[in-house]
């Protein structure tokens, strides 16, 4: 799908369809992470990690770090000596 670039104040801006806003569930004012893929130079749009939930950590975060603990664990003790 094709969409052009808009100018919004000082900036430029590219509206997403209606269908793309449903189908990740998308609000006006989240935040989305935007990155530049480094082989294609694919600009990538995605739906921002929520990292906290009315104040705790989510149970997908716990699970990521649990994971890089469990990986890393020798290293982070060399590390601490």
């Amino acid at each position: 799908m094709r969409r052009k670039i808009v100018r919004t104040g000082s900036s430029l801006a590219v509206t997403l369809p209606a269908e793309v806003v449903e189908a990740f569930g998308l609000k006006k004012g989240q935040e989305v992470d935007v990155a530049v893929h480094p082989a294609t130079g694919a600009v990538v749009i995605r739906p921002g990690v929520r990292l906290l939930e009315d104040g705790k950590v989510t149970a997908r975060f716990r699970a990521l770090a649990d994971s890089v603990l469990d990986r890393y664990d020798e290293a982070f003790e060399k590390l601490a000596r």
